[in-house]
């Protein structure tokens, strides 16, 4: 598929892990069966999709990078990682629901309108991007609370430190302290996010920083 603009299907859902790790996905990059990834047949390479377990109403946002599976009966191959989200690691299959995060194309009106709201330079809910290729209207999250998350810690001196490494680069980056019976955990994340417009760009942005494993949350 040239686009993944509005892609919505169902069918059923298996996942890889150990025997595949460490080996190179269909993009080049390097599988991890403890990372949100994905293989898919048709879609492009990479792409962010929304999959919701139908049998128990989890979901989870996974980053399409493989291709696969190779049953013809079964729509996507998911990481141990993402099955284990989305309880069914064990079963090995679950009936899904597979949504692309972007909406399809708008009109050249829509368009034009979105360009001029993007280039508003304290824009609080977008990620900057120079000369985007496509411009498409935003999918929005049913609460409007999307963050891109990259650790969790126990000690806030390590929370900090990693704040404080990131924040020259990603100005959206804090730390958010939850409590969780007598242990507190402190998260650092960027966002929110209103939409998902430009999560990929700061996705490969954080990669490109050396970290591979961000988690895409949300509330």
């Amino acid at each position: 598929m040239p686009y993944a603009n509005g892609y919505d299907e169902t069918g059923v859902a298996s996942w890889y892990g150990r025997d595949f790790d460490g080996k190179p996905t269909a993009n080049g990059e390097t599988y991890d069966m403890h990372a949100l990834s994905a293989a898919h047949k048709t879609l492009p390479l990479p792409t962010l999709v929304r999959v919701t377990n139908l049998d128990n109403g989890r979901s989870v946002i996974v980053r399409v990078n493989d291709r696969g599976p190779f049953v013809k009966e079964r729509l996507i191959d998911l990481s141990y990682a993402a099955a284990k989200e989305l309880g069914y690691a064990r079963n090995g299959t679950a009936h899904v629901r597979v949504q692309s995060l972007q909406l399809p194309p708008p009109s050249k009106q829509d368009a034009l309108a979105m360009g001029a709201k993007l280039k508003i330079a304290d824009h609080p809910n977008s990620v900057r991007v120079s000369s985007p290729d496509v411009l498409t209207a935003p999918a929005t999250a049913s609460t409007g609370k999307i963050f891109i998350q990259l650790g969790a810690f126990s000690s806030k001196d390590n929370a900090d430190r990693l704040e404080q490494q990131l924040k020259s680069s990603f100005a959206m980056i804090h730390t958010v302290a939850v409590h969780l019976g007598d242990k507190t955990l402190y998260r650092v994340r960027l966002g929110p996010y209103e939409n998902m417009v430009n999560i990929e760009q700061t996705v490969l942005s954080l990669q490109s920083h050396g970290f591979d494993k961000p988690v895409v949350v949300i509330e």
